[in-house]
């Protein structure tokens, strides 16, 4: 891409500016809200986060070149470059990225997609929906950014306005025609899509999930309710479209302030996109019936559960929504791979029991994966599981609770411990199994009988029990870490990957077996 250059005047066109200290006739040819990524003539815009306040960094931005500060207030000492100081500057930063890069959204239809669980999932069923269609569809998300042959990884869902604009500008550079991406509440609270053209806005689910950072559920749904209400709602995308969960108690509430078309998917016939007749469901996947206004579309997928059946519900609303045929729609559904680390399968030798990797990281999520295992496990189900460190603690019991309603037996081990001390984090996890009913046992005494868990701090450790107690009729979950390649204990990150760590268990397991 050539080097970028604005006029700082022409940036603030859409921003709510205060006052201005300076000459704002200067060339700008970059933003950042991260004083270590200022290079000579960039714009730094100070940011006031939940950890550091970036107008303790503007002295450092000017001495590493920024041509202008954008603030919140007034700098105790004067700058040589002008300095704006703006109503709010996590909307300056988002309006004057979009500015910066010539309002890439524009470009091509860009789908929102909110809610606690089934993002990523729909993501990649309609990015196949669009493939099939001959479109040529880019993805933002939570396991990769993809378009055409570039995959990225980001450390956030929805990342920083800055990044996300440039992402934008190169799909819209590339030829992209539609982007389906993930919107965090943590993306909408923060501003980072403030001033997107969405086209379509998608509500899957609100559950517990965040409450570390949105404090409770009321300031979670009134985050997500920020992408129908403020920016489907403001968008000068045409048409425009919100789609909501018919079965979520709370999609009125997050989707209600947008006056426009509105679509309702669900598992029942008040939707206007449910499944009909018969629906098979196996461990090797789904085949149904879904109506819609425009007919009916068969879906055949290597998705497993229902929860799957929601998510793939949801995908022909979008693709309806959209304007899709409905072979085209399901050509799409038939061809989308697995969705990485969501009931992801690892594949072992024969007489191996059946191994799942999934994300879930929430009570609802392990309610959903499990009452999808359950009723195609001849067996026992066995679950892997830990909670996340610096995060909610309040959920660790509830996620306990959900193991020991639809588990047979359970080892708590490590998730991404972060800061927090390991044993901690389980210790707040018993009481949901304990509570359930449940019993400690030691490891060696682990699969003698349902209804009881083990304790194993070492995640591999951990598996390893797991599959070293099922038999091929068994199924085995591993939840909380997915795709993720990674475990994050203390300040290291440490490589580890569940579907590889499970992969090379099961067979040393069946090794094992061959030589009793």
């Amino acid at each position: 891409m050539s080097a970028r250059s604005a006029k700082l005047q022409r940036l603030l066109h859409h921003v709510d500016v205060l006052s201005v200290n300076g000459d704002p006739d200067v060339d700008i040819h970059g933003v950042t809200m991260d004083s270590r990524e200022v290079k000579p003539g960039w714009l730094f815009v100070a940011i006031t986060g939940q950890r550091f306040d970036g107008h303790e960094f503007v002295p450092q931005a000017v001495q590493r070149g920024a041509a202008a500060i954008i603030s919140l207030r007034e700098a105790a000492t004067s700058f040589s470059v002008p300095v704006i100081i703006v109503a709010d500057t996590k909307k300056a930063l988002a309006s004057i990225s979009s500015e910066f890069y010539e309002n890439p959204t524009s470009e091509f239809k860009l789908v929102g997609i909110t809610g606690t669980n089934g993002k990523t999932t729909l993501t990649y069923l309609l990015e196949s929906i669009a493939k099939s269609a001959g479109m040529n569809p880019g993805v933002v998300g939570t396991v990769e950014i993809r378009y055409g042959n570039v995959r990225e990884t980001t450390a956030h869902t929805t990342p920083q306005a800055p990044k996300l604009q440039s992402l934008f500008r190169r799909m819209a550079d590339y030829g992209v025609d539609v982007v389906f991406m993930e919107v965090s509440s943590h993306g909408l609270e923060l501003e980072r899509v403030f001033g997107c053209n969405f086209a379509v806005g998608v509500f899957t689910n609100l559950t517990r999930d965040h409450l570390d950072f949105h404090g409770d559920m009321k300031q979670y749904a009134r985050a997500k309710a920020l992408l129908f209400n403020r920016e489907l709602v403001s968008s000068k995308a045409e048409p425009k479209v919100a789609i909501a969960n018919a079965d979520d108690p709370m999609s009125a509430e997050v989707t209600g302030g947008f006056g426009g078309e509105r679509l309702l998917f669900g598992m029942h016939e008040d939707a206007d996109i449910h499944p009909v007749g018969t629906v098979s469901s196996s461990l090797e996947g789904i085949n149904a019936t879904i109506t819609t206004p425009v007919g009916a579309v068969r879906v055949s997928s290597r998705m497993v559960g229902k929860h799957n059946l929601e998510n793939l519900t949801a995908a022909v609303a979008v693709a309806s929504a959209m304007g899709l045929e409905p072979e085209v729609i399901s050509a799409g559904i038939s061809s989308c791979p697995v969705v990485p680390g969501r009931l992801e399968p690892v594949g072992g030798p024969s007489g191996c029991p059946a191994v799942f990797v999934d994300y879930a990281h929430t009570d609802d999520a392990l309610d959903n994966v499990l009452n999808a295992l359950a009723p195609l496990t001849s067996g026992r189900l066995i679950v892997v599981f830990g909670c996340g460190g610096d995060r909610d603690p309040g959920k660790r019991p509830l996620m306990g609770r959900a193991v020991a309603n639809g588990a047979d037996m359970a080892v708590v081990t490590s998730d991404n411990p972060r800061t927090e001390d390991p044993s901690k984090i389980i210790e707040n996890i018993v009481p949901g199994l304990i509570d359930a009913g449940w019993r400690l046992v030691a490891k060696d005494e682990f699969g003698s009988s349902s209804g009881v868990f083990a304790i194993e701090e070492n995640r591999r450790n951990a598996i390893e029990l797991a599959l070293g107690t099922a038999d091929d009729k068994d199924v085995v979950l591993i939840a909380g870490k997915g795709h993720e390649t990674y475990q994050l204990v203390g300040d290291r990150v440490l490589d580890f990957d569940d579907r590889v760590v499970a992969a090379e268990l099961l067979a040393k397991v069946q090794q094992i077996e061959r030589l009793r």
